[in-house]
């Protein structure tokens, strides 16, 4: 109950700042429109809504406006418009809409130099061009030099998105933001490692560009996460848990806002093993058994940490339970050793996620990677005991028997990469590939095939792992 009245308190003081946010940029967008951009009558409505973002990123909230639905909203906070006070939020969605901009990001390092070239980047773009509306904005953002700024197209639904302006979205890589979730887990291990206390909005906003491009790019996504480090990389680890756990929630019908919770709780589920002493979590041979303990604890360790953070609320609860129980298994066993009678929905899907990426990748000291199906494999072997057995079937219905990333030979002799995989299960084994070498071994930029059409003549010949090639499955990926 008392947690509940905290979380209560927290949407209404984040719903004032969010109002208070449009206000302000709606006061900024009048001033401007009517004084050029060095005249000091816009310095009060600049220090003003710099104010009020101050005030959100202080409480590590995202301070992003977003479009969706006709409405506004804070992150995922929807801003209920006051009857007294409706113009600058109706005023603010129309010219969201004009410039087709989804949603607007203030990083926390924004300035009101920032602030002042970016509302009259808007000012310079001539919003009756509608084709070139967005791109002319995002050229006008990068020629002022905009900094701690970002926008997003709108989506499909909210108005019509001209065809040239869809294709660049769609074109849009998901590489830059695997680096964002890999740059971010290194801002956090830099934080554990100096000692200071956890700050989540950064992995908040990337969690959450992640949840949106899964939509649209999932399959990507997916190829992104083969990225098998060799260095046993913890950030490039748990960037993968992330992801394949959100695929599964999102296979499982989850909203954005769970799926956010997730995604956090997956991100941050071996954040204890920074405690651990790293001859251990290195060491080539078998653990001892104290060692074992050591290395069973940073469970509790990233329990400890998430418990220090400021403003605990149902967020941190979720990722705590993500963390306590991700080496807990579907019989009850596992660690820690406590009297479970019932495990979370987000400790079994970040299991089955964290098992599959251990299993497939050569972070662990002494153990060559599973090819992809071999893992698969392995883990059916223990459905029911280990895993969820559902849960399993369902993430074997996300990555594919021969999963996204897997290196095929095929009966033609040509090397190909899987990039799809049918709904259907009885065609799990026939997956979509890029061709990516021909029979003669030349690479080649070839086309993409369903060998799952009746058309089609190609038949796998063999899984092949992409290591003993060196080479680097995820390029052929966004």
């Amino acid at each position: 109950m008392q947690l509940e009245k905290g979380r209560d308190s927290l949407n209404n003081e984040m719903a004032r700042l969010g109002k208070a946010l449009v206000l302000q940029f709606f006061i900024l967008l009048k001033t401007s429109s009517n004084y050029s951009e060095g005249h000091a009558a816009l310095d009060l409505p600049l220090a003003n809504l710099l104010k009020v973002l101050r005030e959100i990123t202080r409480r590590n909230e995202d301070a992003s406006l977003r479009l969706r639905g006709g409405h506004l909203y804070l992150g995922e906070l929807r801003l209920k418009p006051d009857i007294a006070n409706f113009e600058a939020p109706r005023h603010v969605i129309e010219e969201m809409k004009r410039h087709l901009l989804g949603r607007l990001s203030f990083m926390p390092e924004v300035t009101v130099d920032d602030l002042r070239r970016f509302v009259y980047a808007l000012r310079e773009v001539d919003a009756a061009q509608l084709p070139d509306v967005y791109t002319s904005l995002l050229d006008g953002m990068q020629q002022r030099m905009v900094g701690h700024i970002e926008v997003e197209v709108l989506r499909d639904g909210e108005v019509l998105i001209p065809d040239s302006v869809r294709l660049q979205e769609n074109n849009l890589k998901a590489r830059p933001l695997y680096k964002k979730v890999l740059a971010a887990m290194d801002e956090v291990a830099a934080q554990v490692a100096a000692g200071r206390g956890l700050r989540l909005r950064e992995s908040k906003r990337v969690v959450q560009q992640i949840i949106d491009l899964l939509f649209s790019h999932e399959s990507d996504l997916l190829g992104l996460s083969t990225m098998r480090s060799h260095d046993r990389s913890s950030q490039h680890h748990a960037a993968n848990v992330c992801i394949l756990s959100l695929v599964m929630g999102k296979r499982l019908g989850m909203s954005k806002f769970h799926l956010c919770e997730l995604g956090l709780a997956a991100l941050f589920h071996d954040l204890g093993k920074a405690d651990v002493p790293k001859e251990i979590l290195d060491k080539p041979s078998a653990l001892t058994r104290e060692e074992r303990r050591i290395m069973e604890n940073h469970v509790l360790y990233g329990v400890k940490k998430v418990m220090k953070l400021k403003g605990f609320d149902a967020l941190s609860s979720r990722i705590i339970t993500g963390i306590f129980e991700h080496h807990l298994q579907a019989d009850f066993s596992g660690y820690p050793r406590f009297p479970y009678q019932r495990l979370s929905l987000f400790g079994r899907i970040i299991n089955i996620a964290d098992c599959y990426d251990g299993l497939t990748s050569s972070r662990v000291c002494g153990r060559n990677a599973y090819p992809p199906h071999k893992a698969l494999r392995v883990m059916l072997a223990q459905a029911g005991t280990v895993y969820d057995q559902p849960l399993l079937k369902l993430f074997i219905n996300c990555v594919g028997i021969h999963a996204i990333g897997s290196l095929l030979l095929l009966d033609s002799n040509e090397l190909a990469v899987v990039v799809g995989n049918s709904a259907d299960p009885t065609q799990w084994d026939s997956p979509k590939v890029r061709i990516i070498a021909d029979a003669q071994g030349h690479e080649v930029e070839g086309e993409i095939i369903d060998l799952g059409l009746p058309s089609c003549f190609r038949t796998i010949s063999a899984t092949l792992d992409p290591y003993l090639y060196d080479l680097d499955v995820s390029r052929y990926f966004y």
